[in-house]
């Protein structure tokens, strides 16, 4: 048989014919060198929550932009509605940058506490909290 393009695809969550992985498989000589059946197999358990589809050489998939349609068993362009995975990363991202900026103390506040240092141990604490907040700022 000849090199086929395969497509897993979610069933449901974040939206039905989500295309999680996708790739180029020779029917007689898989990637990593088993016969075809035991490579499908291996993907089935790794993608144990989606669907595949085979279609012919030369197909391009690009998941930012397709799904798997399950009725036409075909790929179409994504639903104004559809966020792909990557899409809801940057805005996790986003929502996490704004809840950090709407819950951080006024500049008075800050210089206030600062301000009310007033041994080594207070400092100390002060420095550990800015260090901390650098950290993960950094990480």
């Amino acid at each position: 048989m000849a090199k086929q393009v395969y497509v897993f695809y979610k069933k449901t969550n974040p939206f039905s014919g989500c295309i999680e992985t996708h790739g180029i498989v020779d029917l007689n000589q898989p990637p990593d060198g088993s016969t075809f059946a035991e490579h499908l197999e291996k993907l089935k358990v790794k993608y144990s929550d989606s669907d595949y589809f085979l279609f012919p050489l030369g197909t391009e998939v690009d998941p930012e932009t397709q799904k798997f349609d399950t009725g036409t068993s075909t790929l179409i362009a994504l639903d104004p509605g559809d966020i792909t995975p990557n899409e809801q990363e940057i805005l996790d991202e986003s929502q996490k940058a704004q809840d950090i900026a709407d819950n951080l103390p006024s500049w008075d506040q800050v210089e206030t506490n600062i301000n009310n240092i007033s041994d080594m141990d207070s400092a100390k604490a002060f420095i550990l909290k800015l260090a901390r907040v650098v950290y993960w700022d950094v990480k």
